[in-house]
């Protein structure tokens, strides 16, 4: 089973490739960066018809630009769902399905030690991954992220399960998993940019009130006259001063 994880980079990576090399990639060139994954010839008519349309190509651009910019976007579900992604639903729907009784034995095998199960069981709850990271989808917070973080925490706590030979509920210990690993990312990436806020909203702070007594005392403000009239400390002031000062230089 291909990884989904790699397999998304890989695509991004390729198609970076093929817009930047100066000749064409052949089919042979191109198949040689998913090599390791062994795909299997659907797998790989998938991956040369997207990359062989030059659309797509250019959206995984767009779509890369786009991530690097610190834009505060309005987009629904649907909307942050890029191409690749949903080459990833499609991969999702070649997954082996398994009975309860069957999961059960996976669940004992790997409880006793047997390593070899952990893919087949990741492979099993990657559906369940996607339902819990599509609930906690936000603007900023991109789905193949949240899918990301919690297929690590899905796997971390397969190995962690692994030759524990305890009696324990491996299918409420997986779920708890990958929705903290989820949550946390999210509840850490919600907080940095409630940090960056905060931080802008003291600089615009600063830079009015310097403006402001300028304007009164026809002189800049001193960094004790800006304290007093802010409440702010001195050194919190001193720090902020600078990042003006920083951002005006360049």
């Amino acid at each position: 089973m291909v990884d989904q994880n790699t397999f998304m980079e890989t695509i991004k990576a390729v198609a970076e490739i093929i817009r930047t090399s100066a000749t064409p990639l052949s089919e042979k060139e191109i198949l040689g960066y998913f090599e390791d994954m062994e795909l299997d010839d659907n797998q790989k008519k998938i991956v040369m018809e997207y990359l062989s349309n030059p659309e797509n190509i250019q959206n995984e651009q767009e779509e890369a630009n786009e991530d690097s910019k610190d834009e505060s976007k309005d987009e629904s579900v649907e909307e942050g769902k890029s191409a690749v992604f949903q080459m990833y639903l499609e991969e999702l729907s070649y997954l082996p399905k398994y009975s309860k009784e069957e999961k059960e034995q996976l669940y004992k095998q790997l409880l006793q030690g047997d390593e070899s199960v952990i893919r087949k069981i990741s492979d099993a709850w990657l559906k369940k991954v996607l339902a819990t990271a599509e609930k906690y989808i936000e603007p900023k917070l991109l789905i193949e992220d949240l899918i990301q973080e919690g297929n690590m925490a899905l796997f971390l706590k397969l190995q962690e399960l692994c030759k524990t030979r305890e009696n324990v509920d491996v299918e409420k210990e997986l779920a708890q998993a990958i929705e903290e690993g989820i949550v946390d990312y999210a509840s850490e990436m919600s907080g940095e940019r409630e940090l960056e806020n905060s931080v802008l909203g003291k600089v615009n702070l600063v830079h009015e009130a310097n403006k402001l007594l300028a304007e009164e005392n026809g002189r800049d403000p001193s960094i004790e006259e800006l304290s007093e009239y802010t409440k702010m400390p001195v050194e919190e002031l001193q720090d902020i001063m600078d990042m003006i000062k920083s951002t005006d230089e360049k």
